[in-house]
């Protein structure tokens, strides 16, 4: 199963949890499916498009393209754009439920304002980790971004433990739905950590569509000790912008200029080697 599609379950299972506690399931399917497609209608109102959705026993996979073209303001109105819904629903049935007393309106009612509280939540895999993410890749480097909201991660995930071990020690009752939450998280957690680097090169692609799009990209620059390995180097680069570093050798000499495609490239025909082993190799084949 490919990692999007994983991470697409993942989220959709963690929604479907929240629910589940609730007899009127099949309503809340409806809104879950509504959620989803409203990221979906906002993405294409923004330029994006998919190109593989699919509706199974699992829920709705939906793959889109070109996401990381778009401006950082553009995104976070696409993840958000789901909640958004759900609370534009709860008030509609809070209204409604002032003047008709039904059980579906109020559990309607309820359902979505759950999920959107959900959602926001700054965890692997759902809404509030992209924005989150978003926010915290303008200000420092991705990998370091993804580091900060792992730990947040673990951390609402070990939370939703310690609450269901309070729940059953002092109620005597088992909610599986938040084990089983957390155990998501986690796994999703995990995922995101391990597939750091090839985030980071897949990222050369989705970089190349935004020029296309916009007709230009921003640089940065970076001076780096020529002692250090190439993944390392990849961990510096920034996914919003074309990277550019300047090798510097013990006395603060310039020594090469590596760009962003050719690090992508030594690491695919040589693996991580210093850049001082790459440098040496790059002058003998010269």
């Amino acid at each position: 199963m490919k990692r999007e599609t994983k991470k697409i379950l993942a989220e959709i299972i963690l929604i479907v949890l929240v629910c589940s506690y609730n007899k009127m399931f099949i309503f809340a399917l409806i809104w879950v499916f509504l959620h989803e497609i409203t990221h979906i209608l906002v993405a294409l109102k923004f330029g994006c498009k998919f190109y593989n959705i699919e509706f199974h026993i699992f829920g709705m996979k939906a793959e889109l393209i070109d996401i990381d073209s778009l401006k950082e303001n553009q995104k976070i109105i696409v993840y958000l754009s789901g909640a958004l819904l759900n609370i534009v629903l709860a008030i509609f049935f809070y209204i409604i439920n002032i003047k008709y007393d039904s059980s579906f309106i109020e559990t309607s009612m309820n359902l979505n304002i759950g999920l959107a509280v959900f959602n926001l939540l700054p965890a692997y895999p759902l809404d509030g980790s992209r924005i989150l993410e978003v926010i915290l890749s303008k200000k420092m480097l991705f990998k370091k971004a993804q580091k900060i909201i792992s730990i947040v991660s673990f951390s609402i995930a070990a939370l939703f433990i310690i609450i269901s071990a309070i729940i059953y020690i002092f109620l005597h009752s088992l909610n599986l739905s938040m084990i089983i939450g957390a155990i998501i998280i986690i796994y999703i957690t995990r995922m995101e950590e391990h597939t750091t680097m090839y985030i980071t090169m897949s990222n050369v692609v989705k970089k190349r569509n935004k020029l296309l799009k916009n007709k230009y990209i921003e640089n940065k620059s970076i001076s780096v000790y020529y002692k250090q390995g190439l993944v390392n180097v990849l961990a510096l680069v920034d996914r919003n912008k074309f990277n550019i570093f300047y090798i510097l050798d013990d006395d603060m000499k310039l020594i090469y200029i590596l760009n962003e495609d050719e690090l992508i490239d030594a690491l695919k025909v040589y693996g991580n080697m210093t850049l001082e082993e790459y440098i040496k190799r790059k002058l003998i084949i010269s």
